[in-house]
């Protein structure tokens, strides 16, 4: 499971956000990570064109999305906004829906194998209602972070 790690820390989540619109909410979570060194020019246009095209918004007992790609990015990791007012994201199913998130994760991923898996492991833990109300509820991004991993059973690497 190490080569599933994805890397994360306090600075790169926000919590209680309040985002005009769903590009907005990218472009914010997106330059945190590129203040890091974990993403490059490249990723920030890609990732707001890939949403255009293949949209994250799932509807799921609290809803989210996980924007995600690979271009651009130079370690994998998650940047995380939990959301004051719900956002609108177009819904991942391609019905042209608009699903207002409350959560959203923001993914660089290096291979695209792995990319599977660890949304698979996200969404399968994110079927959890109260989980993901624990997460809303954080007052901390160290809060967050912990039940954030123990929730998925150790995918992070925080720090």
């Amino acid at each position: 499971m190490s080569e599933l790690k994805m890397k994360t820390n306090e600075e790169l989540i926000l919590l209680r956000q309040t985002f005009r619109d769903s590009a907005q909410a990218i472009g914010t979570l997106a330059n945190l990570a590129k203040g890091q060194g974990l993403v490059e020019d490249l990723y920030i246009e890609r990732i707001q064109q890939r949403e255009l095209e293949y949209p994250t918004g799932l509807e799921m007992p609290v809803p989210l999305a996980i924007p995600h790609i690979a271009d651009g990015c130079n370690q994998p990791f998650v940047s995380i906004a939990t959301l004051e007012k719900p956002v609108a994201f177009k819904s991942m199913d391609r019905s042209g829906d608009d699903v207002m998130v409350k959560i959203i994760f923001l993914f660089g991923i290096l291979d695209p194998k792995s990319q599977l898996a660890v949304l698979r492991r996200f969404a399968a833990a994110f079927a959890d209602k109260e989980a993901v109300e624990r997460l809303l509820a954080a007052e901390r991004p160290a809060d967050l972070l912990r039940e954030l991993n123990q929730i998925l059973e150790g995918l992070l690497s925080i720090g």
